[in-house]
Order: structure tokens, then sequence, then C-alpha cells
């Protein structure tokens, strides 16, 4: 099944112009819980995505894995039958029947092409960033950690958090943020799944920023290989970590809740246990992004 529809026929860019179209009859402004369904809808959509390719990847894997075992013992057959060069058909054999068994039961869970996941990624970036224009919202992104689930929440609020604050936790759990003093997006950020990874795979974390943006960087580039490289660069007097990052295999880095930067937004907010403020932008050499996050932040609404 193609990425690019949802199981009605309908492609993820409609969905989000049929968004975009939802509106109260009085004034044009937006109808909030359209938006808000528009949100979860979107968040479901993309989890099914993820569940569908990654299923579509493991039969690729199993169908590599029976072609070499069948070559395995092909090659195995061929030692008895001819002598002569029995040592190297065993030798082929034997890795074959090796290759297949660790092909077959190594089988990545998670893993989807590059271009693919690039081709969903953008697509819900463009809907979810429509939703947030239409909610007329700036373009600031700020990971919060709390006591729900996810325990880091992207938020996308009507007003930069210097000039406002930040919600509660309570006002967080809801993807629609309206409240007396706070109104904006709270998701859940693409890094989340990509952070727990992290954790099982290079469990303890450390604590100390450099050091955590040092596993983060290499995790980037070694265990996700979602860029060619990054070189984190920390300032903790400005209380400011820089990642310029290069070759992402998801595009653009500065879109709405980029992987990449969603990763280390994540990280960063979960091991400092501070919100977090994300801001994008584009280094002078067009493959290159400079990724900023600051924990500085004022809380109080």
């Amino acid at each position: 099944m193609s990425a690019d529809t949802d199981a009605d026929g309908e492609s993820p860019t409609d969905s989000g112009a049929a968004g975009r179209a939802d509106r109260s009859g009085d004034g044009g402004e937006p109808d909030p819980a359209a938006l808000a369904a528009r949100v979860e809808t979107l968040e479901g959509e993309l989890e099914r995505l993820r569940a569908e390719l990654a299923a579509a990847r493991r039969t690729s894997y199993r169908r590599s894995a029976a072609g070499m075992g069948l070559l395995g013992a092909l090659a195995l057959a061929g030692a008895y039958l001819f002598p002569g060069v029995r040592t190297v058909l065993v030798a082929l054999g034997g890795t074959g029947l090796f290759g297949a068994v660790l092909t077959y039961y190594l089988t990545p869970d998670r893993f989807v092409g590059a271009s693919v996941a690039a081709g969903v990624y953008d697509a819900l970036a463009g809907d979810l960033e429509a939703v947030a224009a239409e909610l007329e919202l700036s373009e600031t992104a700020v990971y919060v950690p709390g006591g729900g689930d996810p325990s880091i929440r992207l938020y996308v609020p009507e007003q930069p958090p210097d000039a406002a604050g930040l919600p509660d936790d309570d006002a967080l759990r809801n993807a629609l943020v309206v409240a007396p003093d706070h109104r904006g997006l709270s998701l859940r950020p693409t890094g989340g799944a990509l952070y727990a990874e992290l954790e099982e795979a290079a469990a303890p974390l450390p604590e100390a920023p450099p050091a955590l943006a040092a596993t983060v960087g290499e995790a980037l580039v070694e265990q996700f290989e979602l860029v060619e490289t990054a070189d984190p660069d920390l300032d903790l007097d400005e209380s400011r970590a820089t990642f310029r990052v290069t070759d992402s295999a998801y595009g653009p880095v500065d879109r709405l809740d980029h992987p990449v930067g969603s990763l280390v937004a994540t990280a960063l907010a979960s091991g400092l246990e501070r919100p977090v403020e994300l801001d994008v932008t584009a280094a002078d050499d067009s493959a290159a992004y400079l990724v900023t996050c600051r924990w500085d932040l004022e809380t109080d609404g």
C-alpha cells in the first residue's frame, strides 16, 4: 500500500487541505474542535504508516534471507557432488546459511527506507504546519517534560514562551491548548520513539550536558543514520547547545518537528528535566543546518 494514501484513498496532503477548510460559520475563525480532531487523526495516521512500512521492510529482509539460504544449500549440495572443489563450496555454503540466519532473525523492526520515510514525514509535516498556520501560531517549538504519556510534549504556542510562559501539564495533555493565558498545539514529538531507542541502546545515558550532547550527536550519525555529520557545540553559560548537521536523510531540517531536531530537543529536555526551545536555521552550506536548543526558559505563565 502506498504511503501517500490512507485507507480511504485520501492523501495526507488532501487531509491537510480538508483540515484547513474546517471553519466555523461566523467570522471565518478556525473550528478548535475540528482542528484538534485533525491533529489526532494525523498522529494516528503516522503510527499506522510506521507499522505498515516496518512490515513491508521485514518481508523484504526475509525474502533476502530465503535467497541466501537457498544458495547456501546449493553450495553444500555441490560440495557433495564435486569433491575437487569441496572446500570452497563448503565455505560458501556455510557463509550463505549463516547469513540467512542472521538476516532472518536480526531483521530490524523499525527500519524504513529513507526516501519512503522522508515522503511520509514531508506530507504529515505539511499538514501540521498548515494547522499551525490556521491557528496563527508562532514558529516557536518548545519540548516540555511532564508526567504524562509521552513524557515529552512538543508545544507550538501562539506567543513565544519568553513573553507568555508555558502552560501546565494538564493543559499540555490536550492536542489543542486553549487556556486563558495560553493557546497552541501540544503534540507527540517524532523524536520520542527515537529517544526511547537511544535510551535502550546507550543506557544509562549521561546526565552532564556535554556528554549527553555527544551521545545524541553520535546516535544521529551512527545509530539512526539521520545525518552524515552532527557536531555539537555547547555554551553552558548561555544554556545553549548547537548541533551543526549535514546531509539530512529526511530533507530540510527546519521543518516542524523534523526527526533530527526533535530527537536533539527531546533528549535534552528529558535529560535536563527542563523545557527546551528548538530553533533550526540553514547554515552557509546549503546541505548544513544549525540545530540550536535553549533551556533557560521562563516556565511561569
